[in-house]
């Protein structure tokens, strides 16, 4: 098994990992390294990255992207409010008090959770670095914004347990700096994890 890296982003994300003696950003499915954090739910499946970005427009209503902002947060924030009329999408406060994504699927309205639509983004990524690699992805280090609270965190690595993987840190973005790429952060994510990264 792997250590990879994701750079779990606001509008792509990245999945890198540790190998021959370097950091390799993984391509996906279209030969690009940078994979839209994009989930297009419709009536008889659900597409994920590129895919789903084709459908901004076309299926607007069930087009989910820019969710990470709504980690850990109550329905009834100040900060959620202000951005619910923002979204082409809607948002609706689950039983918990925090804030759903509520989204027509398979013909059926039903309403996600934060960290459920996170770990469909998460289970994507973790599938294009096992097609990849030929080898199954459980560990991994995933960065996120600095100011992020200990319930954003907590909500991040809830979204990692339901996407089958085993959160081993969660890195500031601003370790690297935000001048740096995303391979940089990740790269520093794994010489942080070094006694967890293996050689392939």
């Amino acid at each position: 098994m792997s250590v990879v890296g994701i750079d779990l982003g606001f509008q792509s994300c990245y999945v890198a990992v540790a190998r021959a003696g370097g950091i390799e950003t993984i391509a996906n499915e279209y030969s690009d390294r940078c994979t839209p954090a994009c989930i297009s739910f419709g009536p008889k499946n659900r597409s994920i990255g590129a895919a789903a970005k084709s459908q901004v427009i076309s299926n607007a209503k069930n087009t989910v992207q820019g969710f990470k902002r709504f980690h850990g947060r109550a329905f009834s924030d100040p900060f959620v409010e202000a951005e619910k009329s923002n979204l082409a999408y809607d948002i609706v406060q689950l039983s918990t008090g925090l804030t759903g994504i509520k989204v027509t699927y398979m013909e059926e309205e039903r309403s996600f959770t934060t960290e459920q639509v996170t770990a469909m983004l998460l289970s994507k990524l973790k599938e294009t670095a096992e097609s990849v690699l030929k080898k199954p992805v459980v560990d991994c280090v995933v960065s996120v914004p600095c100011f992020y609270t200990d319930a954003e965190r907590r909500s991040v690595m809830d979204a990692t347990q339901i996407a089958g993987l085993n959160c081993l840190r969660l890195m500031n973005e601003t370790t690297a700096g935000y001048s740096q790429s995303c391979a940089a952060i990740i790269q520093l994510n794994f010489r942080a994890l070094s006694c967890f990264t293996k050689k392939s």
